[in-house]
């Protein structure tokens, strides 16, 4: 099977901001540009999550998306309108080519405005 990256998702995380008037607020901020990155997705098997389950652990979907080093755990992520939590990033032996990330589906956090980097 091959591993195509052609579904789009966003990856983000929330930090602690204030706005215009200086009142504290939570901002969601984008790693990425307003264009949104490519990965191949797919759901674990039940097997797989069999596996998960007995380690302690709860994931459910396996992202692959192209080396970024500002992607970690406890970031979110956007994908056809669920949101995701990161589990765990793989990047295979440090080959800086692929990371696999591990995310479980969760509720997203409110937030006031949104940010983007530039690129």
């Amino acid at each position: 099977m091959s591993e195509i990256k052609d579904k789009l998702i966003s990856i983000y995380e929330v930090k602690a901001g204030r706005d215009l008037r200086g009142n504290e607020c939570n901002v969601k901020k984008y790693i990425h540009d307003r264009n949104r990155l490519h990965a191949f997705v797919r759901e674990l098997s039940e097997r797989e999550k069999f596996a998960a389950k007995a380690c302690g652990s709860e994931q459910s979907t396996v992202f692959k998306i192209n080396y970024n080093k500002k992607v970690r755990t406890g970031m979110y992520l956007e994908f056809r309108g669920d949101t995701f939590m990161i589990q765990s990033v793989d990047g295979y032996c440090w080959y800086e080519r692929d990371l696999t990330l591990r995310a479980i589906r969760c509720k997203s956090e409110i937030t006031d405005y949104e940010e983007y980097d530039e690129l």
